[in-house]
């Protein structure tokens, strides 16, 4: 099932989104004691973030937070995904007491390992059971979600949960990112196209004459529950 959330007011957006997450968290809780959820970085869910530290219907203490994908940098870089959801979501919960440091999984790079550390990162998901159950991803102007490109070989690699990459269309070229499996584990999914940069991707995306391979994106439509987020509203409506 696919669900749209759309308003051009970007804050109320993030609210609804917000909102919708944390219809999920309890959705998933009915089920299970914890909820694992994969987060990505880029602009697009900055609003997000901080919509989400506003609602006060989520029980954080029951939620582990992994990366869906990750730059092969130190945690402490700027340009770290983790790095960006820390400053934009977890400084305001961790320091609130919401939500325990024990509860952040960070992707930690690892260069001296082949895999750069993606066999210690899945260990540490199988702890939760090895798959995800609400995946949040930003997509690309290209379609990408994670760190898995139109056309690239990381489509295909579900060898593990968590892939590395050295050549990344966009830069920096080394990156982590979870399987195509892995993603499509998740019972629910937000997949955020924000901006008329996205317009491209969002057409791709609605349009049944692109394959995945050309727009990724179009993954997420084999996971149970599927919210589109956007502030572009669909042509000719």
């Amino acid at each position: 099932m696919i669900n749209t959330i759309y308003n051009a007011d970007t804050n109320i957006l993030a609210q609804q989104t917000a909102d919708a997450f944390a219809r999920d968290v309890h959705k998933v809780l009915a089920i299970k004691d914890e909820v694992v959820v994969a987060i990505p970085g880029g602009g697009s869910i900055t609003d997000f973030f901080s919509a989400l530290q506003k609602n006060t219907g989520i029980d954080w203490k029951k939620i582990h937070f992994f990366m869906l994908d990750e730059r092969l940098v130190d945690l402490e870089s700027k340009d770290s995904n983790f790095h960006n959801a820390y400053q934009n979501l977890f400084i305001n919960l961790v320091d609130s007491k919401k939500i325990s440091w024990s509860n952040l999984h960070p992707f930690v790079y690892k260069p001296q390992d082949k895999d750069s550390g993606a066999f210690f990162y899945n260990e540490e998901l199988k702890q939760f059971g090895s798959k995800y159950d609400i995946v949040i991803a930003g997509v690309g102007a290209d379609g990408h979600i994670g760190a898995i490109f139109p056309n690239h070989p990381a489509f295909d690699n579900n060898e593990s949960n968590f892939i590395t990459l050295n050549d990344s269309p966009k830069p920096p070229q080394d990156r982590m990112t979870s399987s195509v499996d892995l993603i499509k584990s998740a019972r629910f999914a937000f997949a955020f196209f924000i901006n008329e940069g996205k317009r491209q991707a969002y057409d791709n995306f609605l349009s049944d004459l692109v394959e995945k391979r050309a727009c990724p994106a179009k993954i997420l439509t084999a996971i149970e529950e599927l919210h589109i987020v956007t502030d572009m509203k669909i042509k000719n409506q």
